[in-house]
């Protein structure tokens, strides 16, 4: 067959295949519909590309890859028959032929695809290319034309087996391996890819069908490559939330920061599937009205920037109560507020009054500012108004101190994911609404505010004006003056000044240092912190005094070394922040800053003293106070921590966070009755938030008091199903000896985080209590699976080790049993919790003296006899007088 002739329907190819019809062509070559005439059946041949003429190496490359890609069996995996080639030398794939559409024509031709149907596609993908992943197989190329979509809803990746196909295409054409478009930036530069390259195609696949357009096609190939390699995705408007952060995290630039593999993606997935809300929630077909529906710019907040008010990650050992989120790790997402004045946060229905109540204004004055809505295509301008927005707040947090007023913070409602003032009301009280828009033209910006009623959606106040773009002070000024008019406070003359402080004369440096903060907003992501380093390098070369922008940069340069891990950051971060102090005019910033450093490098006593410093120049910051309270825990001073805490309560009585924080606190140091009266203040100031239900039943379970943490954790599944809930749910059902409600509770678990051996192993026992031996079994050998994959992280991990030793001991596997027994024993010293799983293996293996020996040490360190007594798997040492003795 020579190069420019095609074949023709009729015509037999390898005296095997009939041609039956050309049905695409691209790139990669033709693929025409035929059928096998030996094994009639209709199949697809895939011809590399006219021209191409690969060497023997080649051509066994070719054949290789082919032969591996064909062994993959996946419903989500387009088969593979074979390889062969025409007379003339022309090698072609012979596949499954699949009838239906590429994704690439249900995207472009198809309408707008629906939210559902979008997670669903996604998914099957990801599940596909874990398959093929788990052979050591990546595929090179994903991208919508090798995604079909079959009449009967299964979705089929294609072209497997073919990267090398493409590696000699790209090799004789002085080209790149995939389409650029959604190649990853390593791909790009043509540097060894692995599983998170087929993750980053993925994450542009998912972009395009929730946009209709690749993020990163451009004009010409060159374009394309700078695109990929050093611009953002951009804003991905009218997109849910929870699909926002599975795309940005898809798509970081550094594959470490990515996915680090398919399970990670389809985790946060099936998270999706069950919290994303569609634009009608009672009609999951329709589609997503793009350009209506914004949510926040670029969201990614990693777990340990997550607010204390959120529930915690997972237990770390079988069947024990679910902790709260540990706040060692939260010290580093409260300093962010630390360079405007205190904001107070929440309040319930006991608030002061107004000064000047007028008839449209509710009773009480609790204020929610709206998180800035992402402006499409124009970053800066969003992040200028992420800035203005958070800079608002803070001026407006601090009239909170003299007047009836309390603020919720954008970032607080960000934190939690409202993005509506219903939600704000429903949630956390709020009976006022603050929303900030900009819209820009040329040299111009339109300023529109509006307070608004929460209870009746009506506006109370809000004016429109339009001023020069580089006059970012009448940006700023005239929303926090028009927002006290509408608020109807009456300010003294020193108040009406320190509105209109900014921290510096030039509003160049200004408009560069709010712009930064609302990067900072989501430092989480490393290009908003590099980009926020920028911005304050610039403010900082336009004005070098410029006090809050030197105290921001340390801040900024703390969060690079936050994701990053390199002590260089930690220097340039001091350095900053002294420099900051020095200058005199940087406020309580930066003696924040100084502490967040100080903290963050376990110089706690030096911690402490900044931010005491700080606190006397902004009496009353309630994220000063955390901080303090958290030095003095880090460094061990627990009585002087836990007043630090109460001090932070007593300032902001009104405070879910603060009681909060408390709350964790106690349970910390097992001061069980006093945390629970903490958790039970948070609900009462805010009774629809579901975090604090699930830290209430998890102490009820750390107190043994298993029936009394039923009903909190039902209600927090009530408002929101979260993993943290059932967990905890089926904790308190083991405790309770309700082995089938157990199972069920871990089952719903596993369901929104698969991933987590710990649950797989509560549901192990929990079936096997219920006499599901079979199926408890396995249970534990996926839980061995999944604690095998943690001890790659870290082989000296106490608590994994002594799970994995309790699980091989119930299967029977002695070696291994008490191989990791002694490496967890080794590692975790005295900590009575392994002492208790040492007695648990030696029960299991059936040495019930030896059994009894480890239950006294860990009584001995502390560990509550009532927890023994009511764990089954001691139940048949019952008449054993060391173990009545012991628990008794």
């Amino acid at each position: 067959m020579s190069e420019t002739t095609a074949l023709s329907t009729g015509e037999i190819v390898a005296k095997n295949y009939e041609i039956l019809g050309r049905v695409g062509a691209g790139g990669m070559g033709v693929v025409y519909q035929a059928r096998d005439v030996k094994l009639e059946r209709t199949v697809a041949l895939k011809f590399l590309p006219l021209g191409l003429n690969p060497s023997d190496k080649d051509k066994e490359r070719i054949l290789k890859e082919a032969r591996i890609a064909s062994s993959l069996d996946h419903p989500n995996i387009g088969s593979i028959y074979g390889i062969d080639e025409t007379p003339d030398g022309r090698i072609f794939i012979v596949m499954a032929f699949y009838a239906g559409r590429t994704l690439a024509d249900r995207i472009h031709r198809g309408g707008d695809i629906p939210i559902p149907e979008v997670l669903d596609i996604t998914t099957q993908i990801a599940k596909g290319l874990a398959e093929a992943h788990s052979h050591k197989i990546v595929h090179r190329d994903v991208k919508p034309s090798n995604i079909m979509l079959t009449g009967n809803g299964v979705v089929k990746i294609v072209d497997f087996g073919l990267a090398h196909v493409t590696e000699v295409t790209a090799t004789l054409t002085h080209g790149t391996v995939g389409t650029a478009s959604y190649m990853s930036p390593e791909q790009s530069l043509s540097r060894p890819v692995d599983q998170r390259s087929d993750i980053w195609s993925l994450g542009v696949v998912l972009a395009e069908m929730l946009t209709g357009n690749n993020p990163f096609k451009r004009e010409n190939l060159s374009a394309t490559l700078m695109a990929v390699l050093n611009e953002p995705p951009g804003n991905l408007e009218g997109t849910p939330l929870e699909l926002q952060q599975i795309v940005y995290r898809a798509l970081s630039k550094d594959p470490d920061h990515r996915y680090q593999n398919c399970f990670e993606m389809l985790r946060d997935l099936e998270h999706a599937r069950g919290s994303v809300v569609v634009p009608d929630a009672q009609d999951e077909t329709q589609t997503l009205d793009r350009g209506k529906v914004t949510t926040e710019f670029r969201r990614y907040v990693a777990e340990a920037s997550k607010s204390a008010w959120m529930p915690a990650a997972q237990p770390s050992r079988k069947w024990q109560p679910m902790a709260v989120a540990a706040l060692m790790l939260v010290a580093a997402a409260f300093a962010v507020f630390a360079f405007y004045p205190p904001a107070r946060h929440l309040l319930d229905g006991t608030a002061k009054n107004p000064a000047a109540a007028g008839p449209v204004l509710p009773q009480n004055q609790i204020l929610a500012v709206l998180p800035f809505q992402a402006i499409t295509g124009n970053e800066k301008l969003t992040a200028l108004g992420q800035g203005v927005v958070e800079s608002v707040t803070a001026k407006l947090g601090r009239l909170s101190e003299t007047h009836p007023l309390e603020v919720i913070p954008a970032r607080n409602l960000q934190e939690r994911g409202i993005t509506t003032l219903a939600e704000a009301r429903k949630q956390l009280g709020a009976d006022l609404g603050l929303t900030v828009n900009l819209e820009q033209s040329g040299e111009l910006i339109r300023v529109t505010y509006s307070l608004v009623n929460a209870q009746t959606g009506s506006a109370i106040g809000g004016d429109s004006m339009t001023v020069p773009a580089a006059d970012v002070f009448s940006v700023e000024d005239d929303v926090a003056e028009g927002a006290v008019k509408a608020l109807q406070l009456k300010l003294q003359p020193e108040e009406q000044t320190a509105l209109k402080i900014h921290g510096t004369s030039n509003p160049a440096a200004y408009n560069y240092y709010l712009q930064a903060r609302g990067y900072l907003l989501n430092f989480a992501n490393a290009e908003n912190v590099e980009n926020a380093i920028v911005m304050l390098k610039e403010a900082l070369r336009v004005d070098p005094n410029f006090g809050p922008a030197k105290a921001a940069l340390g801040e900024a340069y703390w969060r690079k070394y936050w994701l990053t891990k390199d002590k260089d950051w930690t220097a340039l971060a001091k350095e900053e922040c002294d420099s900051a102090v020095t200058l005199g005019n940087a406020g309580a910033a930066g003696h924040s800053c100084l502490g967040l450093v100080a903290d963050g490098t376990g110089q706690y006593r030096e911690a402490v003293t900044e931010y005491q410093r700080a606190l006397e120049l902004e009496p009353g910051n309630e994220n000063t106070y955390i901080g303090l309270a958290l030095a003095y825990e880090h460094e061990g001073a627990i009585t002087e921590a836990e007043q630090t805490y109460q001090r932070a309560v007593d300032a902001h009585p009104n405070s879910p966070y603060s009681y909060n924080y408390l709350g964790t606190f106690y349970l910390r140091r097992e001061q069980f009755d006093k945390a629970a009266q903490m958790f039970q203040k948070v609900i009462a100031l805010a009774p629809e938030g579901y975090g604090a239900y699930v830290n209430l039943g998890a102490t009820y379970n750390n107190m043994g008091q298993y029936d009394k943490s039923i009903e909190p954790l039902k209600k927090s599944i009530a408002i929101r199903p979260s993993y943290s809930a059932y967990v905890n749910l089926g904790v308190a059902n083991y405790g309770l000896k309700r082995f089938p409600e157990a199972v069920s509770a871990y089952e719903e678990a596993i369901k929104l985080n698969p991933q987590q051996f710990i649950t797989w192993g509560n549901l192990a026992e929990a079936r096997y209590y219920r006499g599901n031996k079979d199926e408890a079994m396995q249970a534990y050998r996926k839980a061995v699976e999944l604690a095998g994959e943690e001890l790659k992280v870290n082989p000296n991990d106490p608590d994994v080790l002594s799970n994995l030793a309790n699980y091989y001991s119930v299967l029977g596997d002695r070696d291994h049993a008490l191989l990791y027994l002694k490496q967890a024993l080794q590692y975790g010293h005295n900590d009575k919790d392994i002492l208790v799983d040492a007695a648990s293996v030696y029960n299991h293996l059936g040495e019930t003296g030896l059994a009894v020996e480890w239950l006294g040490k860990a009584v001995h360190e502390g560990y509550p006899s009532g927890k023994i007594r009511d764990n089954p798997e001691f139940h048949n040492l019952k008449d054993n007088p060391g173990y009545q003795q012991l628990t008794k």
